[in-house]
């Protein structure tokens, strides 16, 4: 952490009115990069630097930046408030890089509700929820339900009602309560999901699920999006290739 420190306090002294920072706290171990990025958010707003912030890690991205901007295959694809971004995702590709508990296929049956659609799971034990649609209209038929951790829940025993039904795969104690894991016959795997009770691996247990984190696209919307652009109009030399992985660019403006 000292040689960040000392990067910062140089680009600081500098006084250049705006600071670049690529993936500064990547090789740090969890507890000194959580202090760092603190460290990090409280200089850049002291010296009132603009500071352009480049990871692929989307929570550094939404802890320090007032703006964030989404790079899909060298594509500038979204840019928002942390808040826009992860409420409403511009397609399946930044609702996927900015954290998922999983997918699954649905039926789309009523798009009448402004904002939200009525979506029912491909399963025989799946009954009929809400789901937020981020950007425009939907027609019936298929479509494609991403799951936020914040828009699924647990429920074990009659713990209220319940819109899927799954097994647990796996679970791992964070202090506050469980995360599990939960496989669900024909669809795959939900991550992430919280409870405060703890159910145990193979017990059979309910999935209610929250709107707001819930987001449905068209299957068309899922597809590919092309070939990369190159990051330079060159051609690659022997070594150099050009950025194909997904990036998240967090911009804060003091």
């Amino acid at each position: 952490g000292e040689q960040q420190r000392v990067a910062l306090a140089r680009a600081l002294v500098a006084d250049t009115g705006l600071i670049l920072c690529d993936e500064p706290l990547s090789n740090l171990d969890a507890d000194l990069r959580e202090r760092m990025r603190v460290e990090i958010s409280s200089l850049v707003r002291e010296a009132g630097a603009t500071t352009l912030y480049i990871t692929h890690d989307q929570a550094e991205a939404f802890a320090l930046a007032d703006r964030v901007g989404v790079l899909e295959r060298g594509r500038l694809v979204q840019v928002g408030t942390p808040e826009e971004i992860y409420t409403r995702p511009s397609s399946p590709f930044v609702a996927r890089f900015t954290g998922l508990s999983g997918e699954f296929t649905v039926q789309i049956r009523d798009t009448a509700a402004a904002g939200h659609v009525e979506v029912e799971p491909a399963s025989p034990s799946g009954r009929p929820f809400r789901a937020r649609r981020p950007h425009g209209p939907l027609v019936s038929g298929a479509g494609l339900l991403l799951v936020r951790p914040t828009g699924v829940r647990l429920c074990v025993g009659h713990d209220g009602e319940h819109h899927l039904t799954g097994t647990v795969a796996d679970v791992a104690f964070r202090g506050r309560g469980y995360e599990h894991a939960v496989d669900v016959p024909g669809q795959g795997r939900l991550t992430g999901v919280f409870s405060e009770t703890r159910a145990g691996r193979g017990e059979r247990v309910g999935l209610r699920f929250e709107p707001d984190g819930c987001h449905v696209f068209s299957p068309a919307e899922a597809g590919d999006p092309g070939p990369p652009e190159p990051d330079d109009p060159r051609p690659a030399a022997p070594g150099r290739a050009a950025q194909t992985t997904p990036a998240a660019l967090g911009t804060r403006v003091a």
